[in-house]
Parts: structure tokens; sequence; C-alpha cells
């Protein structure tokens, strides 16, 4: 009825007004709502007079835009709460693998060093996982070369220790007046005195090429020459203990090295040959040139080295327990060649087979 009442009075200012339309806000008390009216007058067919009522209902903007920020204020806070659950999720995922590999890494710095360092999940922490299983493998075998270090040094310096004090009592108590024997034990001291020596000299040695004070005096000298001249400290050798130490030479290059560190490789790789070249005592010193480079192979027919043990053979004071016997020198000589090579950036190696001997091998740069 009351819209009845509005559109009737509508229709009353429409004629009075002479317009063709006019307009007009109605309140809407039921529904608390406003509303805009559109009324006009037009002809019809059958030339009868017509009103065509429009109505449409309208808010204010400011109630519009309050409704907006509520839903806005809505949205915001389940997104920030979506945020947070999808954060605390990624967060715990990432963290889990990093706790993992934490609490693994306390226990290696405990001294665990079978501990496993695993992380999944993501290639980041994968990669720190094996980066970290590889250092502790590492450490394991620096650990365990050490504890071998110790035990073999303090076993060569208790012998001649012993053999010092064991012969020099015997001097004291019974040989001090017999010339010959006399002569005889205090020969043993000296060689006992000398093994010693060479032992702290090498341990020294290899100190100083591990720490990279060593300067290194680089010189130009011939292969041959140098080969020759290695080879001529092994006659006595030869003659008197029937060593076959055998030389073959390739065409005659000339290298840059520190020629004193040079002998001592050669020394150390022949003197290794000497101790375990088998029963027919053949050692071959080789000179092979290729691809620019002089390659020395020392080459014997001994009880070779198992291929487990071929990776670790020149670490510090290494001997396979397997092919450990009574040899001359410190034990020290492969550790030694490893390092001065290393200094000088050659490449080295060893290739063994059981049962048919070893050859060690190294190669220098022609000029």
């Amino acid at each position: 009825d009351n819209h009845n009442m509005f559109a009737y009075s509508m229709k009353q200012d429409l004629n009075s007004s002479g317009q063709n339309y006019i307009t007009r806000v109605h309140e809407n008390k039921m529904f608390q709502t406003k509303e805009m009216f559109y009324v006009t007058k037009v002809q019809a067919t059958d030339g009868t007079e017509r009103y065509i009522f429009l109505e449409s209902s309208i808010e204010p903007i400011d109630s519009t835009a309050q409704i907006i920020k509520k839903q806005l204020i809505y949205i915001t806070v389940i997104l920030l709460e979506l945020a947070f659950i999808i954060s605390l999720f990624i967060s715990r995922r990432i963290a889990k693998p990093i706790t993992a590999i934490t609490a693994s890494a306390k226990k290696f710095a405990e001294g665990d060093f079978q501990v496993q360092f695993n992380g999944t999940g993501y290639l980041e922490v994968a990669e720190l996982s094996e980066v970290l299983n590889k250092a502790r493998g590492e450490v394991s075998k620096v650990t365990d070369l050490r504890k071998d270090l110790i035990a073999n040094i303090s076993h060569d310096l208790r012998t001649p220790l012993t053999m010092v004090k064991a012969y020099a009592e015997m001097i004291r108590d019974l040989s001090g007046d017999n010339p010959v024997k006399r002569k005889e034990h205090i020969q043993v001291i000296i060689d006992e005195s000398d093994r010693l020596s060479n032992l702290v000299s090498s341990i020294l040695e290899l100190s100083r090429l591990e720490s990279g004070n060593l300067e290194l005096e680089l010189e130009d000298f011939d292969v041959h020459e140098k080969l020759h001249e290695v080879m001529n400290r092994y006659t006595i050798l030869m003659e008197r203990d029937g060593y076959n130490i055998q030389l073959e030479l390739d065409e005659d290059k000339t290298c840059r090295a520190d020629t004193a560190k040079i002998d001592q490789v050669l020394y150390n790789l022949i003197n290794n040959a000497v101790n375990y070249c088998g029963e027919d005592k053949q050692i071959i010193v080789r000179q092979r040139n290729q691809n620019g480079k002089v390659r020395i192979e020392i080459s014997d027919h001994g009880k070779g080295i198992p291929q487990e043990q071929l990776p670790v053979i020149f670490d510090r004071y290494y001997r396979g327990d397997k092919y450990k016997r009574e040899t001359v020198g410190t034990g020290l000589g492969l550790s030694i060649v490893k390092e001065i090579l290393k200094r000088h950036s050659f490449s080295f190696g060893v290739q063994s087979t059981e049962g048919k001997g070893s050859t060690f091998w190294f190669e220098m740069n022609e000029i």
C-alpha cells in the first residue's frame, strides 16, 4: 500500500510538472533501505496514456565501503593464519633434517667417527650431508693413521734404544777389556744410533714438506744423467747381495725440478722395491717418454699389494700387516715421495697385482 500511494503521488506530480519523467527517492521502512523510483508517461498504440514505473534499491557509498573493509579484514586474518600454518609446516620440514645433522655433528665432535649424516628432503641438505660424511671418513682415516703412526714410531724408537742400552751394558760388564768384542758391540750401537737419526730426520723432513715451509730449488737436469747417477749408488748392493737392478732408458730428455728432492724420490722408490722385490731380487727402473712428459717407473716381482690397500699405500707410515716384514728404512719413504711430488705438481701412482709385483711411477714435464 505504501508503494502504491507513493506511485500515485509520483503520477500526480508528473502530470502537474509537465515533464516527460520524474524521479523520487523513497525510504522503505520495512527493509530499512532507500529506493529510487522513475516514472514516465508514454502513448499506447490504442491512443491511451500509460505510465511506466521503475524501482531500484540504492545503498550509501559509505555503507558499501564499510562492508568491503570488513570483508578485507576477514580475508586478511584468514590469509595470515593460513600463511602461519604453511610457514610452520615448511620450517619444520626444513629444520628436521638440519636438526638431525646437527645431532650427528655433536656426536662426531665428541669422537664418534661411526656416526652417519642423514639429510633428505632438499638438495642442499642432501649435499651437506654427503660432504659431512666424506669429511667424517677423512677424519676417521687420519685418526687411524695417527694411531698407527704413533704405534709404529714408538716401536721403531724402542727397538734401537733397547739395543743401544743392551750393548752399552754388555761393553760395561763383558767386553770392555776385549778389543774385538768391544769394537763389535760399539759398531752395533753406532748402527742403531744411525737408524734412530734417520728415523728422526725422516719425520722432520715429512713435517717440513707437509707444512709447506720447504722451498724448492728448481733447476734443469738430464734424465739419463740423473738415473745413471742414482744407479751407481746401488752397485755395491747388487755385487754384495745379488740384487739385479736393470735400467731401461728411452730418448734422453731435459726436465726441471729440485734435483735433490728427485734423488730422494728415486732412492725411496728403489729402496721400497728392494725391500719387497721377491725371491728373484729383480728390479726394473724404466724411463718412458709420452705426450710431453717423462714417466719413471720402478717395478718389482714381489707379492704385490691388495687392491683395497692401493688408495692408502702413500699415507704416512702405512704398512699392510699381511705384507709387513723386516725391512730397511723408516716406513716413511712413500709418504715423503708423495709430498715431494705434490710440491712439484707431478702426477704419481702405483699399479699392483697380487702375486706378480708392483710398479710405482711418477711423471715429470719435459722442457
